[in-house]
């Protein structure tokens, strides 16, 4: 008797390549908007005036932002592909960094 199950079997809801790509493509956006911020904030590790000290404040509430968006749609995205175990190590990072990640919609 065998105990291995149908990949096909583990995925909540048969996605088609095209939702595939556009799921993976737009946790990539995400990733690279995650980045830019990343940059930014590092550019101005150093501010001096008001307006630097400022504008690192937005950028930086900006990234954590863009972080915790990730996480959330990268456990869901991962969730919907059947990556049930992968889904839930993103969530145990969230929960680690306070972040609680809903059911999805």
């Amino acid at each position: 008797m065998s105990t291995t199950r149908n990949p096909e079997e583990l995925v909540t809801e048969h996605l088609t390549d095209e939702e595939i790509v556009r799921t993976v493509r737009r946790l990539l956006d995400a990733e690279e908007r995650h980045d830019r911020l990343s940059e930014r904030v590092d550019a101005l590790r150093h501010a001096r005036t008001a307006h630097e000290l400022a504008e690192r404040d937005r950028a930086g509430e900006a990234m954590a932002e863009a972080a915790e968006r990730l996480l959330v749609d990268s456990c869901h995205a991962l969730h919907a592909l059947g990556l049930r175990a992968a889904a839930r190590a993103v969530e145990v990072v969230a929960e680690d960094e306070g972040i609680t990640v809903p059911d999805p919609d």
